[in-house]
């Protein structure tokens, strides 16, 4: 019954808007909304007139509010003009569609035609979830297709390392296209140049964990890193993406230790060691949202994706990647914890003692403690009989604004330790981390990196490492 009211009121908003919208563009010809936004442009000023009549929170920073931050971007009116729609909606379901001014709808109608391409982005789940680290500062090129990218290096060093030490640099850059192609369809292409394997394989350092998860090749790669196409349908409760695509991207997915480019470097921070995750290639994955709170996903990929005698595609039936994940979201206030349980099917030739379809099973939970700190924990666990390297668990947290004139910096602490196979290890392997972003300005961020890796590859002859690295990103 509830969802039955709650498609009502969006289909009285939706509709309100489309019919309104092209007598709506002419009553507000000067909502033009430049790249860059100051709070007295109209657009700014009408939607914290509407947040404060519909009591409204949240729909700009408090810095931008208060004038300390003194402009904003397209993307950011887009977002409150989409959180902005979403309340009066609410307000519709629980006291009638008379509840909504028409007179609001049609000033929404404005800016939504306005920001046509930002707000299409920023409806989708994909917005929400990967890209909003990659680089958010999407830009319309026209009305239908919108631009991002960011730039990532890393200058990464062994210190008294055996032999002798070693430093690596290793470098991505990554443009994202966005296309509308329905009224709830998008399209996405990744384009992707990497240059530099890291440390791991420079210096010879022999790991379960992976010391640079942003290592790629030695020699400069230019690749579509994805190109898919998302649909999106009752009412967003369930989207559906289908085409070349990074299942890690959807799956075991972690707030504060989810991303080698904006907070933990080494591999075994960003993903369980032990899931063992296909190269990007043919795939789909399916999420539908049950409740507010509940939401289910599954995915499905060549399990040979990236092989040498590109195999990837033809094999993507015999030789799959399977995996289901339920995802519990918990507010209590303003502080969010995010749950989520997995189970996978792996049926890769390669990375296994014998050739056959293994299991695979995990948690990874991430959890406000204030509005500082936020703690994260994982697990992992896969078939004993089929792989070497067995069970997997990290744990730690982030917190940010440690010094008052740095409310945007964050530190991460995070600690993990990986298990394998006794036939090839006499001990458990151990990684700590820590680094402090710098947020230079909206754009650059630089941090600092130091990581120590004990008992390499499990084996207690051999020496533990010491690495330090300076990771800088740029997005737009």
């Amino acid at each position: 019954m509830g969802i039955k009211k709650i498609s009502v009121a969006t289909a009285f908003l939706a509709g309100s808007l489309l019919l309104s919208s092209e007598a709506a563009f002419a009553l507000h010809p000067d909502l033009v909304v430049p790249e860059r936004v100051e709070l007295k442009h109209k657009a700014c000023q009408e939607i914290v007139r509407l947040g404060a009549k519909y009591k409204v929170e949240g729909l700009f920073t408090p810095e931008f509010l208060e004038g300390k931050q003194h402009e904003c971007t397209r993307i950011d009116v887009a977002l409150a003009v989409q959180l902005l729609t979403e309340k009066m909606a609410e307000k519709a379901v629980k006291e009638g569609n008379q509840a909504v001014d028409r007179e609001d709808l049609l000033l929404l109608a404005d800016l939504k035609e306005e920001l046509r391409a930002e707000m299409l982005l920023v409806g989708t789940r994909t917005f929400q979830s990967r890209y909003q680290d990659l680089g958010t500062r999407f830009t319309a090129l026209t009305k239908n297709i919108s631009l991002s990218g960011g730039m990532v290096g890393v200058l990464q060093g062994t210190v008294g390392h055996t032999p002798k030490n070693h430093a690596d640099t290793v470098g991505r850059a990554d443009l994202v296209f966005n296309f509308k192609v329905g009224e709830n369809t998008i399209a996405v292409l990744d384009l992707e140049a990497t240059g530099g394997e890291g440390i791991d394989k420079t210096a010879g350092i022999n790991s379960f964990s992976g010391l640079n998860g942003l290592a790629g090749s030695t020699s400069d790669r230019v690749r579509f890193r994805e190109a898919w196409v998302e649909h999106s349908a009752f009412d967003d409760r369930m989207v559906l993406t289908a085409g070349k695509v990074d299942l890690s991207n959807y799956f075991d997915s972690n707030a504060v230790a989810n991303d080698e480019t904006g907070q933990f470097l080494a591999g075994a921070f960003v993903h369980s060691a032990v899931l063992p995750f296909p190269a990007n290639g043919p795939g789909a994955r399916v999420a539908a949202k049950l409740t507010d709170s509940l939401v289910v996903g599954l995915g499905y990929g060549s399990g040979d994706a990236g092989s040498e005698d590109s195999s990837d595609s033809a094999d993507i039936f015999s030789h799959g990647f399977g995996i289901a994940e339920l995802d519990y979201k918990v507010k209590a206030g303003n502080l969010e914890g995010n749950y989520r349980l997995y189970a996978a099917l792996d049926g890769a030739l390669t990375g296994k003692l014998e050739q056959k379809n293994a299991w695979n099973f995990g948690a990874s939970l991430d959890q406000q403690l204030t509005e500082k700190l936020t703690l994260f924990a994982r697990y992992g666990q896969r078939d004993k009989d089929v792989y070497e390297v067995q069970q997997a668990w990290s744990a730690g947290g982030q917190y940010a604004g440690l010094f008052p004139s740095r409310k945007d910096d964050v530190l991460g602490v995070a600690y993990g330790q990986i298990k394998a196979h006794g036939s090839i290890a006499d001990t458990q392997e151990k990684l700590a981390e820590v680094y402090y972003k710098f947020k230079v300005n909206d754009q650059i961020e630089i941090a600092p990196v130091a990581q120590y890796l004990v008992h390499p590859a499990g084996l207690r002859g051999n020496d533990d490492v010491l690495a330090l690295a300076l990771r800088a990103r740029i997005s737009f």
